[in-house]
């Protein structure tokens, strides 16, 4: 181990207390985590979530073909004569 990390190690005190703490509060809900009482839950919105994915699949379909597909293309448009 290097000496400096070893002063560092030394240097910090265990305490038993300290850790049981800590692994308390990391199994405690974080206030986003809490389900709010005073609001309701929004209801799903289908509509613009399959307009959403349609305008990425416009793109994505397209675009998935022509990186995929270029050496076939490039194969019969140059038909080896490179």
């Amino acid at each position: 181990m290097v000496p400096a990390a070893t002063r560092v190690a030394a240097r910090r005190p265990f305490s038993v207390m300290m850790s049981l703490r800590t692994a308390a509060r990391s199994f405690e809900a974080h206030p986003f985590q809490r389900l709010s009482l005073s609001q309701k839950p929004a209801k799903a919105d289908w509509n613009n979530e399959v307009k959403r994915v349609g305008k990425q699949a416009v793109l994505f379909f397209p675009g998935i073909a022509m990186l995929l597909g270029w050496p076939m293309a490039a194969k019969r448009v140059f038909d080896g004569h490179i």
